[in-house]
């Protein structure tokens, strides 16, 4: 799973493509969405295996931060996400995007 996080070619599959992705705390990263709008940021923390932290601006959006958590979970491993510092109504659409993209990801893993 963490690869999933991590890995430019992961990232590719299911959220979106790295344009630069330095995965280390200070590093900065860029995505491109297929419809050409860029998320960019900085990374906040890295604890590997564990926590992505990451300070997240998509297009005209004010910043926000965007965290993933990694627990084992029997056979498995629970990802947590919280979005925060954001607008409640782009929250509110994050909300459905997010949705969309967890089920890319859930693809991904099990193919």
């Amino acid at each position: 799973m963490w690869g999933a996080l991590t890995e430019p070619e992961s990232i590719a599959r299911w959220l979106a493509r790295p344009r630069a992705f330095e995965l280390a705390a200070g590093g900065a990263f860029e995505l491109e969405l297929p419809d050409r709008n860029v998320i960019s940021g900085g990374v906040r923390e890295v604890e590997p295996g564990r926590v992505l932290e990451l300070d997240w601006r998509y297009a005209d959006e004010d910043a926000s931060v965007v965290r993933f958590e990694l627990a084992e979970d029997g056979d498995g491993t629970v990802l947590v996400l919280d979005h925060r510092q954001i607008d409640e109504v782009v929250g509110m659409a994050y909300m459905t995007r997010w949705s969309g993209l967890f089920t890319r990801l859930d693809r991904e893993l099990r193919a």
